[in-house]
């Protein structure tokens, strides 16, 4: 029985992870979208009083949780895999106490260090939002525990759900908080603070929806039965126990080298905001105009981050062909499957960068009814090729077996980040700020690019490599003129209108005709090649294939054209 089929019901393993992957997807977007009201509601200077404490809050809460789910994950599967019920129960109930301990003692030190850290940052109204946000700190850390459970027993319905409720309930919270202080002219700080209330509100909806779920539901039940009855009828199952420092070792053996790669993701948010804050008062600002002009720059990061998301998340898909090619040792094939993803990298993140920054003016518009922020998201627009290229080349370093590249590639970056920010930001502001973010991506992605290399080298020439990068760029030139042409026009056509309309309404066309002309430029110009397309799902011998293939330049039609049938 193949592990992607179903069994009683139960959702079979490639359908499982796409059930998990999806809903980690979906919630990450609800929480970079809510952002938006917040900025358009409250104003910049709650904006970055609330980005700083997030990234605080981000942070401890990674400390707290990470690697711990992953870990429990492995020792429930294992346990489970050979019919030991108590043992999984063991684990979950350790790993419960581990987190709960880990979690109170980062809420005591975000309570009780609160003035202290918010000092640091150069923003001594946050204070009272860095104690808000600890409360999450008393749950967080077991519904990352019961997530970690649910997955080694084969059932991602319920960290899914988890995963949900958890943002859903965030935002509504914040949304109903920020009305309420709005609505009573509260200060930036209590304001603040008042959203992020939504941090614990979520992660007190993700724990209720597992416990609920864990009361109900037979469906992990159902699985781990048949895979005890298959393991108790092949070998007998060992009852001794494992002793309680032993288990935590095991834990922790598993857990700290996890939580090492998961503490560097939120460094590039933390180290802007224990820098950028007071870098710019430095330079002479107020500490309100400091925290609205990191809120103008968090507009820009916001966009970055869902750039950067959705190439994270769909290179995460992957990870699974590449380590099925690694075990099998075709290595041929998982160069070319590392090849064609680094193309799409470029692509995807190429035409995002150029689309962004032409049309950095009007998006700051739509989304945050000014264009105060435009300058520097145009300049953060081209951090987002280097955070495309290292989210997708981490991926498949992962893909490859190594975990531990990507981690340190993305410390240095950081590193990078801090030194660049402090040289740069008080002569330049944010847009010094961009400057450093740029830099530090494109760091990431070089460090990573050097990685895959040592392990697959590339297999074509430097005179192909130049003949793709030509072409590449002549599709985003043939993008931008769409681009620029088309949003000079529209903007004429709809000087009329109410501005954020209007700007919404050129935003959207030109995102539109832009990715349509990219997309032709690179089949026109060879760099989209008919096997790249066909290798995709539906696509070979479609009305889409055969209308690509006209458009291919004739040598590339005669290569690799496939017969109709």
């Amino acid at each position: 029985m193949g592990t992607d089929k179903k069994r009683d019901g139960v959702p079979g393993l490639g359908q499982s992870a796409a059930l998990l992957g999806g809903a980690a997807l979906l919630s990450k977007l609800i929480g970079t979208m809510q952002k938006i009201p917040l900025q358009n509601l409250a104003g910049d200077r709650v904006f970055g009083l609330y980005s700083a404490v997030y990234s605080l809050a981000v942070m401890w809460m990674t400390l707290a949780a990470a690697g711990v789910p992953v870990a429990v994950s492995a020792l429930v599967a294992e346990r489970t895999a050979r019919g030991d019920e108590e043992g999984a129960r063991r684990v979950l109930r350790w790993s419960m106490s581990l987190l709960s301990a880990s979690g109170l003692i980062a809420f005591g030190l975000l309570q009780w260090g609160a003035d202290a850290f918010a000092e640091w940052m150069g923003a001594r109204e946050a204070a009272d939002a860095i104690r808000t946000s600890s409360l999450a700190l008393l749950f967080a850390p077991m519904t990352a525990a019961l997530r970690g459970y649910s997955q080694g027993r084969m059932d991602m319905l319920r960290p899914a759900v988890s995963q949900l409720s958890e943002q859903t309930a965030r935002v509504a919270f914040m949304l109903v908080m920020l009305f309420w202080a709005l609505g009573r002219n509260w200060s930036p700080g209590a304001t603040a603070a008042a959203v992020h209330g939504g941090l614990a509100a979520g992660a007190a909806a993700g724990l209720a929806a597992l416990l609920r779920m864990r009361r109900n539901g037979k469906t992990a039940r159902a699985a781990v039965g048949a895979a005890a009855e298959v393991a108790a009828a092949a070998e007998p199952v060992s009852r001794e126990k494992e002793s309680r420092s032993a288990l935590l070792r095991r834990i922790a053996s598993v857990a700290l080298p996890v939580a090492a790669a998961s503490v560097v993701a939120p460094l590039f948010g933390l180290i802007d905001a224990f820098t950028l804050p007071r870098l710019l008062q430095s330079a002479g600002a107020t500490a309100a105009e400091a925290l609205a002009s990191f809120g103008e720059y968090n507009r820009g990061i916001a966009l970055l981050q869902l750039i950067v998301m959705a190439a994270g998340g769909a290179s995460a898909a992957l990870v699974p062909a590449l380590t099925a090619a690694r075990a099998r040792g075709d290595s041929p094939g998982g160069q070319g499957q590392t090849a064609l993803a680094m193309r799409i990298a470029w692509w995807f993140g190429g035409a995002a960068a150029v689309g962004l920054a032409l049309l950095a003016v009007p998006v700051d518009v739509a989304l945050f009814a000014d264009g105060r922020g435009a300058a520097a998201m145009a300049l953060l627009a081209f951090a987002a090729l280097g955070g495309t290229l290292q989210a997708v080349s981490a991926a498949l370093l992962q893909g490859l077996g190594d975990l531990r590249s990507p981690a340190l590639n993305l410390a240095a970056a950081a590193c990078v980040k801090a030194a660049l920010n402090a040289a740069l930001a008080p002569a330049f502001g944010i847009s010094g700020a961009a400057l450093a973010a740029i830099a530090a991506y494109a760091a990431a992605a070089a460090l990573n690019a050097l990685a895959l290399r040592r392990r697959l080298p590339r297999p074509s020439g430097r005179a192909n490599a130049a003949r793709a990068a030509g072409r590449t760029a002549l599709a985003l030139a043939a993008m931008a003129a769409v681009v620029a042409l088309l949003a000079q026009a529209l903007g004429a056509l709809t000087a009329g209108w109410p501005d954020r309309l209007a700007a919404l309404f050129v935003t959207l066309a030109c995102v539109a005709c832009g990715a349509l002309a990219f997309a032709a430029a690179l089949v026109a110009t060879g760099a989209l090649e008919p096997r790249d397309w066909r290798s995709l799902p539906g696509l070979a011998g479609s009305r889409l294939d055969r209308w690509l293939t006209r458009l291919a330049p004739r040598s590339l039609r005669i290569v690799h054209h496939t017969p109709k049938g």
